[in-house]
């Protein structure tokens, strides 16, 4: 009966703040459907972050804002898994070896450029990651494991945020009016290819290849459920690096690396979400339609919860300490988004000859 007391009042204390969190998700998610190309989770962290700094939040939303930063973003970031089919390695083609190129390249290299001017090594795993993979969400798996600092996270989201929006009218440009459409072959699957490994977060990487053709749309999604896919392992790489880089700078030997558990749950899911994908008309023969349940979960539960996730996460943030961070990061931020751009460009141009025309 103390334990159930306990339990309970545990729930009572989480309300508040999950509830102002849901509220605030809501009209993200409202507004991400009238403009889709900043995503519903960029929305929340948008509005929390402003309202965390134009008002004084009531101590009693504490326990319900950390919860939803912290225990409920990692469990949608494991749930996501099941929605990022590993069966994507097979489907995308040549392109998955561009994807991979700007993943492990940017990431890296972006690590060791921000330690160069000056940066933690988890604000730069930061811009890292946002950079190599996939925005928004990436930063949101890869914060928590890295143990990076709200003010952090919110830096590199709003560096992400910036220069993925640049991309995303930028490609189409490019690819219209310069000479890169004649690079590229004038071919929108090449076109997609440049999209789906460049650009930094799905809504941007859909808006890009849509300016273009919609038909160009489904080709850079499947560049970029590569990148999207690589969450769970590269924050296992990321946790790796960064403990083994911070062992040694405190001059330590010691303890064995923690790999965070909801990114090995992600990698577990996806392979579920694979067997759903390979076996769907048998499951629904059985009563279970995946084909249903799949856009249901991607298109909707996932990106509100979040949200609801990352209301709490922005919710912790304030702009006098996101000040203290100084240029520097945004620096790296538009010099990694360039790189990143120009990498997968000669990439694109490189396998247009063995990619068929729409």
């Amino acid at each position: 009966m103390g334990e159930a007391e306990v339990t309970r009042s545990q729930l009572v204390a989480l309300l508040p703040g999950a509830l102002f969190c849901v509220a605030i998700a809501v009209v993200s998610y409202a507004t991400w459907l009238a403009y889709k190309p900043i995503s519903g989770l960029m929305w929340a962290f948008i509005y929390s972050i402003v309202i965390a700094n134009l008002a004084k939040l009531p101590k009693r939303l504490a326990p319900g804002i950390n919860f939803c930063s912290k225990e409920l973003l990692r469990g949608v970031i494991s749930a996501l898994g099941i929605v990022t089919s590993a069966l994507i390695w097979i489907q995308v083609g040549v392109g998955v070896i561009n994807a991979l190129v700007i993943i492990f390249f940017s990431y890296f290299f972006g690590l060791w450029l921000g330690r160069k001017v000056g940066l933690s090594n988890t604000l730069a795993s930061l811009i890292g990651v946002g950079t190599s993979i996939c925005g928004a969400s990436a930063i949101a798996a890869a914060g928590p494991a890295i143990e990076a600092k709200e003010e952090e996270i919110g830096l590199a989201l709003a560096c992400i945020t910036l220069f993925g929006l640049l991309a995303m009218f930028t490609y189409p440009f490019l690819y219209t009016n310069t000479i890169v459409g004649e690079w590229l072959g004038h071919n929108p699957n090449v076109y997609s290819i440049w999209c789906g490994s460049g650009v930094h977060e799905t809504a941007q990487v859909i808006a890009a290849a849509g300016a273009l053709d919609s038909a160009a749309i489904g080709p850079a999604l499947m560049v970029k459920s590569i990148r999207i896919f690589m969450i769970g392992p590269m924050v296992l790489i990321a946790t790796y690096f960064f403990s083994k880089k911070e062992k040694i700078a405190r001059g330590k030997s010691a303890a064995k690396t923690v790999l965070p558990a909801f990114a090995v749950v992600f990698i577990l899911n996806s392979f579920i979400g694979a067997f759903l994908d390979a076996y769907t008309p048998t499951i629904r023969a059985m009563g279970f339609d995946w084909s249903l349940v799949k856009p249901l979960l991607s298109g909707n539960v996932f990106p509100f919860l979040l949200a609801t996730a990352f209301a709490g996460v922005g919710s912790k943030v304030k702009f006098k300490d996101i000040a203290k961070l100084g240029a520097k990061p945004f620096a790296l931020g538009a010099f990694m988004a360039l790189l990143a751009g120009v990498l997968a460009l000669i990439l694109a141009i490189a396998v247009a000859p063995f990619v068929p025309s729409l």
